[in-house]
């Protein structure tokens, strides 16, 4: 019996007797992270407002980056390894079609407080819920982060043109909307970008602001972009389902107000981190290229417009309601 086969059977046992009503009190969870300071602030948050406020009825551990690899973290909460951890759908989409839809670039979607509104309109969604379910998992948050934006080295772009040749990690659908003209794409997690683009494997790298500045990609970088508004990778913090329907009445209360100080927390230091960094790239002398609306459109237009339909008819070949979901994180967002 592998590794995680006794970790399952030890957590479904551990499940077991939370729900038949055992006397022992607390739950004790672990929470996989990962990522730039910014982007950890969500889970850890999260897990301290429970901790702090659950009057030892339960604590949430947090391991940061030694639970398990980032790519499969869905996996490990599935079997119950364990019981909450970071998902990013687009380092595995195939896993999560549906969910998918918020990876898609350029949606109109402007402001991290609107990402959070749309995202929990997809979580409830019967298709959604389903494709959560297949996985054992229940999504518990929405890990909010602000639109990407891009930073590299080299001749700094001038026009969308200036993207034929460039490499680049960019995660969900914003690599595909670059890659229209020419952008070349590299596959590589956070925590290789700073090496890929000091090698040379890459050349640029679309992200959050504070992930540029948590992984100081500005030592390594010529310019950086502002005004993409290219989206973001979706993030859901997801737990085990058997885990949280094992929870009391109470637990599951204290996990709604738990999201709900995460995500004013998450917002605050999204920002905060993306106003921290602007002296370094200062100090390093990075260019800044602001991009315009009519930049904007003609993406939206020439780029994003195609990919948003190649999802839909991907997904519509798989008989998966590709344009109700596209239609309903449109429709959400006006």
């Amino acid at each position: 019996m592998t590794t995680h086969s006794y970790k399952a059977l030890g957590a479904a046992a551990a499940m077991a007797i939370l729900a038949s009503g055992a006397t022992a009190q607390e739950i004790s969870w672990d929470l996989a992270l990962y990522g730039s300071p910014a982007f950890r602030v969500a889970g850890e948050s999260f897990a301290q407002y429970v901790n702090e406020n659950s009057g030892g009825k339960m604590e949430i551990t947090v391991h940061n980056g030694t639970l398990s690899p980032s790519r499969e973290v869905l996996d490990n909460v599935s079997i119950g390894a364990f019981e909450l951890g970071y998902v990013i759908s687009s380092y595995h989409p195939g896993k999560n079609p549906l969910l998918s839809v918020l990876d898609l670039p350029f949606l109109p979607i402007p402001t991290m407080e609107d990402r959070l509104e749309v995202a929990e309109m997809v979580y409830q969604n019967p298709h959604v819920k389903k494709e959560f379910a297949k996985w054992g998992v229940v999504p518990v948050m929405t890990v909010v982060q602000p639109n990407y934006e891009v930073m590299g080295k080299g001749e700094a772009p001038t026009g969308l043109d200036s993207f034929d040749g460039m490499r680049m990690k960019a995660t969900s659908g914003i690599g595909n909307a670059l890659a229209v003209y020419g952008a070349s794409l590299v596959n590589v997690s956070g925590p290789e970008q700073y090496n890929a683009l000091q090698t040379g494997v890459i050349d640029a790298v679309a992200a959050t602001p504070s992930a540029h500045g948590g992984y100081k990609l500005y030592e390594l970088s010529d310019w950086y972009t502002t005004g993409m508004a290219a989206g973001t990778a979706h993030v859901t913090l997801v737990g085990n389902e058997m885990a949280y329907n094992a929870l009391p009445d109470d637990m599951k209360a204290l996990l709604e107000e738990a999201k709900a100080y995460a995500n004013a927390e998450t917002i605050k230091a999204q920002n905060g981190a993306a106003d921290q960094y602007v002296p370094e790239l200062e100090k390093h002398g990075l260019q800044h290229v602001e991009v315009t609306q009519e930049m904007i459109d003609t993406l939206r237009k020439e780029a994003a417009q195609p990919v948003w339909d190649a999802y839909v008819a991907d997904l519509e070949g798989k008989g998966m309601p590709g344009q109700e979901m596209l239609d309903l994180v449109l429709n959400a967002s006006k």
